[in-house]
Protein backbone atom coordinates (compact mmCIF):
# COMPACT_ATOMS: atom_id res chain seq x y z
CA UNK A 1 0.00 0.00 0.00
CA UNK A 2 2.73 2.62 0.84
CA UNK A 3 4.66 1.97 -2.03
CA UNK A 4 1.34 2.56 -4.33
CA UNK A 5 1.19 5.86 -2.59
CA UNK A 6 4.95 6.68 -2.99
CA UNK A 7 4.22 5.93 -6.85
CA UNK A 8 1.16 8.08 -6.86
CA UNK A 9 3.28 10.90 -5.30
CA UNK A 10 5.95 10.50 -7.85
CA UNK A 11 3.61 10.60 -10.64
CA UNK A 12 1.99 13.68 -9.47
CA UNK A 13 5.14 15.61 -8.76
CA UNK A 14 6.30 14.63 -11.97
CA UNK A 15 3.47 16.17 -14.22
CA UNK A 16 4.58 19.07 -16.00
CA UNK A 17 3.64 22.10 -14.73
CA UNK A 18 1.41 23.27 -18.31
CA UNK A 19 -0.61 19.74 -17.22
CA UNK A 20 -1.80 21.53 -14.31
CA UNK A 21 -5.26 23.29 -14.35
CA UNK A 22 -4.74 27.23 -14.23
CA UNK A 23 -7.06 28.79 -10.96
CA UNK A 24 -9.69 30.27 -12.67
CA UNK A 25 -9.94 33.97 -12.77
CA UNK A 26 -12.78 36.42 -11.48
CA UNK A 27 -13.64 37.43 -15.08
CA UNK A 28 -13.76 33.70 -16.47
CA UNK A 29 -16.54 32.80 -13.42
CA UNK A 30 -18.51 35.47 -14.45
CA UNK A 31 -18.50 35.04 -17.43
CA UNK A 32 -19.34 31.67 -17.35
CA UNK A 33 -22.11 32.28 -15.18
CA UNK A 34 -23.47 35.20 -17.34
CA UNK A 35 -23.69 32.58 -19.91
CA UNK A 36 -25.11 29.90 -18.41
CA UNK A 37 -27.77 32.59 -16.70
CA UNK A 38 -28.73 33.37 -20.17
CA UNK A 39 -29.05 30.35 -21.65
CA UNK A 40 -31.04 28.74 -18.68
CA UNK A 41 -33.00 30.98 -17.17
CA UNK A 42 -35.96 31.48 -18.52
CA UNK A 43 -35.78 27.62 -19.86
CA UNK A 44 -35.14 26.38 -16.24
CA UNK A 45 -37.99 28.74 -14.78
CA UNK A 46 -40.73 26.92 -17.57
CA UNK A 47 -39.45 23.81 -16.93
CA UNK A 48 -39.68 24.08 -13.37
CA UNK A 49 -43.74 25.82 -13.67
CA UNK A 50 -44.71 23.18 -15.88
CA UNK A 51 -43.67 20.74 -13.22
CA UNK A 52 -44.89 22.52 -10.18
CA UNK A 53 -48.65 22.73 -11.62
CA UNK A 54 -48.21 18.53 -12.67
CA UNK A 55 -47.23 17.54 -9.15
CA UNK A 56 -49.99 19.53 -7.48
CA UNK A 57 -52.71 17.80 -9.55
CA UNK A 58 -51.08 14.29 -8.43
CA UNK A 59 -50.57 15.32 -5.33
CA UNK A 60 -54.49 16.47 -4.98
CA UNK A 61 -55.00 12.97 -6.20
CA UNK A 62 -52.78 10.70 -4.21
CA UNK A 63 -54.56 12.74 -1.24
CA UNK A 64 -57.45 10.79 -2.14
CA UNK A 65 -56.28 7.76 -2.37
CA UNK A 66 -55.12 7.61 0.96
CA UNK A 67 -58.63 7.62 2.29
CA UNK A 68 -60.64 4.52 2.73
CA UNK A 69 -63.13 3.84 -0.27
CA UNK A 70 -64.96 1.75 -2.45
CA UNK A 71 -64.02 0.17 -5.54
CA UNK A 72 -66.78 1.99 -7.17
CA UNK A 73 -66.02 5.31 -5.50
CA UNK A 74 -62.72 4.42 -6.27
CA UNK A 75 -63.57 4.40 -10.20
CA UNK A 76 -65.41 7.58 -10.41
CA UNK A 77 -62.97 9.50 -8.67
CA UNK A 78 -60.33 8.65 -11.14
CA UNK A 79 -63.02 9.13 -14.03
CA UNK A 80 -64.09 12.44 -13.03
CA UNK A 81 -60.58 13.94 -12.44
CA UNK A 82 -58.71 12.52 -15.38
CA UNK A 83 -59.43 15.70 -17.60
CA UNK A 84 -57.14 18.25 -15.75
CA UNK A 85 -54.67 15.07 -16.03
CA UNK A 86 -55.53 15.19 -19.92
CA UNK A 87 -54.87 19.05 -20.31
CA UNK A 88 -51.95 18.97 -18.35
CA UNK A 89 -49.89 16.33 -20.62
CA UNK A 90 -51.07 18.54 -23.23
CA UNK A 91 -49.80 21.50 -22.69
CA UNK A 92 -46.67 20.19 -20.70
CA UNK A 93 -46.01 17.72 -23.94
CA UNK A 94 -46.33 20.48 -26.38
CA UNK A 95 -44.08 23.24 -24.55
CA UNK A 96 -41.27 20.47 -23.53
CA UNK A 97 -41.00 19.44 -26.90
CA UNK A 98 -40.70 22.42 -28.07
CA UNK A 99 -38.21 23.17 -25.47
CA UNK A 100 -36.16 19.80 -26.18
CA UNK A 101 -35.88 21.04 -29.88
CA UNK A 102 -33.79 23.81 -28.77
CA UNK A 103 -31.30 21.66 -26.47
CA UNK A 104 -30.10 18.37 -26.37
CA UNK A 105 -31.22 16.01 -23.35
CA UNK A 106 -27.25 15.98 -22.18
CA UNK A 107 -27.06 19.74 -22.63
CA UNK A 108 -30.01 20.24 -20.76
CA UNK A 109 -28.44 17.87 -17.49
CA UNK A 110 -25.49 19.77 -17.66
CA UNK A 111 -27.10 23.34 -17.09
CA UNK A 112 -29.76 21.48 -14.46
CA UNK A 113 -30.09 18.48 -13.62
CA UNK A 114 -32.96 19.60 -11.22
CA UNK A 115 -34.89 20.76 -14.59
CA UNK A 116 -33.32 17.48 -16.37
CA UNK A 117 -35.58 15.54 -13.45
CA UNK A 118 -38.38 17.88 -13.70
CA UNK A 119 -38.29 17.75 -17.58
CA UNK A 120 -38.24 13.73 -17.27
CA UNK A 121 -41.62 13.81 -15.03
CA UNK A 122 -43.26 15.70 -17.33
CA UNK A 123 -42.35 13.24 -20.55
CA UNK A 124 -43.30 10.12 -17.64
CA UNK A 125 -46.68 11.93 -17.69
CA UNK A 126 -47.36 12.58 -21.27
CA UNK A 127 -50.46 10.95 -23.20
CA UNK A 128 -48.13 11.64 -26.77
CA UNK A 129 -46.74 8.31 -27.88
CA UNK A 130 -44.87 9.46 -30.34
CA UNK A 131 -43.09 11.77 -28.04
CA UNK A 132 -42.68 9.55 -25.61
CA UNK A 133 -40.88 7.34 -28.64
CA UNK A 134 -38.88 9.76 -29.93
CA UNK A 135 -37.64 10.55 -26.39
CA UNK A 136 -36.85 6.78 -25.96
CA UNK A 137 -34.74 6.86 -28.93
CA UNK A 138 -32.13 9.88 -27.31
CA UNK A 139 -32.61 8.14 -24.13
CA UNK A 140 -31.40 4.44 -24.52
CA UNK A 141 -27.87 5.13 -25.48
CA UNK A 142 -27.78 7.43 -22.67
CA UNK A 143 -28.56 4.81 -20.73
CA UNK A 144 -26.92 1.99 -21.97
CA UNK A 145 -23.46 4.42 -21.18
CA UNK A 146 -24.10 4.96 -17.78
CA UNK A 147 -25.27 8.82 -18.50
CA UNK A 148 -29.03 8.34 -17.63
CA UNK A 149 -30.86 6.16 -14.79
CA UNK A 150 -32.12 2.76 -16.47
CA UNK A 151 -35.43 2.90 -14.69
CA UNK A 152 -36.09 6.24 -16.62
CA UNK A 153 -35.82 4.66 -19.68
CA UNK A 154 -37.93 1.14 -18.64
CA UNK A 155 -40.49 3.24 -17.04
CA UNK A 156 -41.22 4.80 -20.58
CA UNK A 157 -40.57 1.87 -22.85
CA UNK A 158 -43.04 0.09 -20.34
CA UNK A 159 -45.63 3.11 -20.45
CA UNK A 160 -45.79 2.75 -24.66
CA UNK A 161 -45.82 -1.13 -24.73
CA UNK A 162 -49.31 -0.72 -22.22
CA UNK A 163 -50.65 1.75 -24.08
CA UNK A 164 -50.13 -0.17 -27.45
CA UNK A 165 -51.66 -3.21 -25.44
CA UNK A 166 -48.33 -5.48 -25.61
CA UNK A 167 -46.41 -7.05 -22.33
CA UNK A 168 -44.32 -4.44 -20.47
CA UNK A 169 -40.72 -5.19 -20.47
CA UNK A 170 -39.71 -3.96 -16.72
CA UNK A 171 -42.57 -4.39 -14.49
CA UNK A 172 -43.19 -0.47 -13.91
CA UNK A 173 -46.87 -0.07 -14.67
CA UNK A 174 -49.24 -1.42 -11.89
CA UNK A 175 -52.66 -2.53 -11.47
CA UNK A 176 -55.12 -2.90 -8.59
CA UNK A 177 -56.99 -5.99 -9.10
CA UNK A 178 -59.29 -7.65 -6.21
CA UNK A 179 -57.44 -6.05 -3.31
CA UNK A 180 -53.99 -6.65 -4.52
CA UNK A 181 -51.57 -4.49 -6.55
CA UNK A 182 -49.41 -5.80 -9.31
CA UNK A 183 -47.58 -5.38 -12.39
CA UNK A 184 -49.64 -5.29 -15.56
CA UNK A 185 -48.73 -8.53 -17.91
CA UNK A 186 -45.17 -8.55 -18.55
CA UNK A 187 -43.07 -10.47 -20.60
CA UNK A 188 -41.27 -13.50 -19.26
CA UNK A 189 -42.10 -13.16 -15.58
CA UNK A 190 -39.34 -15.14 -14.69
CA UNK A 191 -37.01 -13.39 -16.32
CA UNK A 192 -37.83 -9.62 -14.73
CA UNK A 193 -35.89 -9.39 -11.70
CA UNK A 194 -32.89 -9.80 -14.01
CA UNK A 195 -34.14 -7.43 -16.48
CA UNK A 196 -34.36 -5.04 -13.41
CA UNK A 197 -31.36 -5.33 -12.26
CA UNK A 198 -29.51 -4.72 -15.58
CA UNK A 199 -30.58 -1.34 -15.68
CA UNK A 200 -29.92 -0.90 -11.76
CA UNK A 201 -33.33 -1.32 -10.65
CA UNK A 202 -34.62 -2.75 -7.20
CA UNK A 203 -36.72 -6.22 -7.38
CA UNK A 204 -40.35 -6.18 -8.06
CA UNK A 205 -40.95 -7.10 -4.69
CA UNK A 206 -39.43 -4.33 -3.12
CA UNK A 207 -41.10 -2.00 -5.82
CA UNK A 208 -44.33 -3.30 -5.00
CA UNK A 209 -44.16 -2.43 -1.36
CA UNK A 210 -43.33 1.18 -2.87
CA UNK A 211 -46.38 1.06 -5.12
CA UNK A 212 -48.74 0.36 -1.98
CA UNK A 213 -47.28 3.26 0.36
CA UNK A 214 -47.70 5.56 -2.56
CA UNK A 215 -51.48 4.33 -3.61
CA UNK A 216 -53.06 3.32 -0.42
CA UNK A 217 -54.48 0.05 -0.23
CA UNK A 218 -56.10 -1.38 -3.63
CA UNK A 219 -60.19 -1.69 -2.73
CA UNK A 220 -61.26 -5.65 -2.82
CA UNK A 221 -63.42 -6.06 -5.80
CA UNK A 222 -62.16 -3.25 -8.05
CA UNK A 223 -59.81 -3.45 -10.88
CA UNK A 224 -57.62 -0.72 -12.49
CA UNK A 225 -55.51 1.81 -11.45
Amino acid sequence: MRALVLACLFALASTPALAQTAPATADELVADFDQRLARGEALVAEIGALHARDQFLRELIMAGFQRQMSGETRQAYIGRTRHHFDAMSAEGTARLSAILETISWEDLTALSPRAADQAFSLISHSNDLAFKRRMIAEFEPLARSGRMLGDQVAQLVDDVAVTEGRPQVYGTNFECRDGVYRPKPTEAPEQLNERRAALGMNTIEEYTVTIRQMYGECPAGYSGN
